[in-house]
């Protein structure tokens, strides 16, 4: 049986290969952020971080995966807040070892998003694209220290961003392949 680590990995890579090349001096717009979107799992959650953006309307394929990335960013600090803050709650000492290390995974995870932003930035799509995959991988480790501890609480909101976290991933990806 496979782990959940590389049942999430596969999902993030699959079906990459069967999409339309997007080509980073593409002209944007509505036609862009549908064009990115429209395979997310959710579309609606990718549309809604692009939207977001007053910039989305007006930048290429590059720029619609860094803004991405940027949201991407957003709900890692948001985790690594969550994550802090459960780990400091009384209440749930019995499970302050797995938020703790989701904190620092999550933390990692920004990181490596930063670094993936700065690759786009400048035209390191391969670069960029490996950065992705290792925040994909930090904030899948943090997913999986939930699941290895069946008993260990975990709020909505939390299982909420590490939902998004993964929809976005793999718009983010989608489009960088293909740069």
């Amino acid at each position: 049986m496979a782990s959940p680590m590389v049942l999430f990995l596969l999902t993030l890579s699959s079906s990459l290969f069967f999409l339309p090349t997007l080509q980073p001096a593409e002209a944007a717009g509505k036609g862009l952020i549908k064009q990115a979107c429209h395979t997310a799992e959710v579309p609606e959650v990718c549309k809604q971080c692009l939207e977001s953006d007053k910039r989305s309307s007006k930048t290429d394929a590059a720029g619609i995966a860094n803004i991405i990335i940027g949201c991407l960013i957003s709900h890692s600090r948001n985790l690594a807040s969550n994550m802090s803050n459960l780990a400091s709650n009384p209440e749930l000492n019995s499970t302050k070892s797995a938020y703790q290390h989701c904190f620092l995974h999550c933390s990692d995870a920004k990181k490596a998003l930063n670094s993936a932003a700065s690759e786009l930035n400048n035209g390191r799509y391969d670069s960029a694209e490996l950065s992705l995959r290792e925040a994909a991988l930090e904030q899948g480790t943090c997913r999986y220290e939930f699941v290895s501890l069946n008993e260990t609480y975990v709020p909505p909101t939390v299982i909420f961003d590490l939902k998004v976290f993964d929809i976005l991933t793999v718009a983010a990806f989608r489009i960088i392949e293909k740069l």
